[in-house]
């Protein structure tokens, strides 16, 4: 037996719970989608409130019946969701979709943007051949609203974030690694309440407690969407902080996301040991006018693509062009992206993207300035879509950061 007072709480109500059902039935609905069976862990806790091993069928009604394999006793404690029924063998489950449903829909959804090839292929012959359809973009877009629970978890990663940048001084000096400092910092975050968990969507992507780069280090592209690269310790895993030792006057990039509740922040700040040369102090002078003209004019009904536009603008202008979000033809096509139970959620504030803000968004607002032969400069800040325009909830100043 499991002892309640042991385990640590979502904080999410049965009312959440069945709110964020009933909105993602009104998707279903218009799509003539009768059930969907949800079992990718980001988004069986955002409708379970517990991420134990499972699926969540819910119907185009909004009713959510939560199938645990492992473990149904926690997963008991921790949804309060009153459907939580074990199960052992997957063939159960057509079981349970006959009981909630009365037959076997001819449709069904699941987020074929993650789910694997093969388990696909079980689901079709366990659902006697029904016409499976993907549900992932009604998922992402109830997502993208987030409730006050939500933005209060997001709130509390960036205070994490910020506790560890105030400690960024005393822990961090010339001759360290980059994997030496990188650790030290995110082993600050974990003291402070980092959940040690981050999570993105997608084939191949990894998701990382925080990055720290030094020098031109940073600026080494590699495989992930990002301005920044990073060398690592090995090609196999090609980025993170390696061993190549801090030095004064070159600019360090700490880009880390501590969690609260599942939900993650996402934050960058610009460091030196020193100072930095006179042209990075120009170019970081330009990121942070992008962010503050961004906290001064950005409103609900905004294209996100435009947002790209505005800023690349403000590079072009600059004499930056080639160095804004990477270089010349490295560079990413975005500046900013919603944050939540994952670190790429929507919207996308990218070249061309027709999203609009919309209030409930919580997005990321990251422009950062790459130089091949000095390394990186630049900052990123996590805000709130309100009613009237963005309220920001990073609290750490955007100045440099001296060590």
């Amino acid at each position: 037996m499991i002892d309640p007072a042991l385990l640590p709480r979502s904080g999410v109500t049965r009312d959440e719970l069945a709110s964020r059902a009933r909105r993602f039935g009104e998707f279903l609905r218009q799509e003539d989608i009768p059930l969907a069976i949800v079992g990718y862990a980001p988004d069986l806790f955002y409708f379970t409130g517990s991420a134990q091993l499972g699926y969540a069928l819910i119907t185009r009604e909004g009713e959510t019946v939560y199938l645990v394999k492992k473990d149904p006793e926690r997963a008991r404690i921790e949804s309060p969701l009153r459907e939580v029924v074990p199960y052992v063998r997957f063939q159960e489950i057509k079981d349970a979709v006959r009981k909630l449903m009365g037959k076997i829909p001819k449709t069904v959804g699941l987020s074929l943007d993650v789910v694997p090839t093969n388990l696909f292929l079980r689901f079709k012959d366990l659902l006697d051949r029904a016409h499976i359809v993907d549900d992932s973009r009604f998922i992402r877009s109830c997502r993208m609203i987030k409730s006050p629970l939500e933005v209060e978890n997001i709130r509390k990663g960036i205070e994490i974030y910020d506790k560890a940048i105030q400690e960024m001084p005393d822990l961090i000096r010339v001759g360290m690694t980059e994997a030496e400092a990188e650790e030290t910092l995110i082993l600050a975050l974990r003291r402070h309440g980092h959940q040690g968990m981050v999570r993105m969507r997608g084939w191949n992507q990894v998701g990382l407690d925080g990055y720290l780069y030094a020098g031109r280090n940073a600026a080494i592209p590699t495989y992930i969407d990002a301005p920044l690269g990073g060398v690592g310790m090995t090609p196999a895993v090609a980025t993170r902080g390696g061993m190549y030792k801090i030095a004064r006057n070159e600019p360090l990039v700490f880009d880390a996301s501590p969690g609260v509740g599942g939900y993650m922040s996402d934050q960058t700040r610009t460091a030196v040991v020193g100072t930095l040369s006179p042209s990075l102090q120009e170019a970081y002078a330009v990121a942070v006018e992008m962010i503050h003209r961004f906290e001064a004019e950005a409103r609900p009904g905004d294209l996100c693509g435009d947002w790209f536009d505005k800023m690349a603008a403000m590079a072009r202008k600059a004499g930056l062009e080639d160095n804004f979000m990477g270089f010349q033809e490295k560079r990413v096509k975005f500046v900013g992206h919603g944050i939540g139970l994952e670190l790429n959620e929507w919207p996308v504030l990218g070249k061309g993207m027709a999203w609009r803000l919309e209030p409930g968004m919580v997005v990321a607002v990251e422009p950062k300035m790459v130089f091949p032969e000095s390394g990186v400069v630049g900052l990123e800040n996590d805000y709130l879509v309100t009613e009237s325009g963005v309220s920001r909830l990073s609290t750490t100043d955007d100045t440099v950061i001296h060590l």
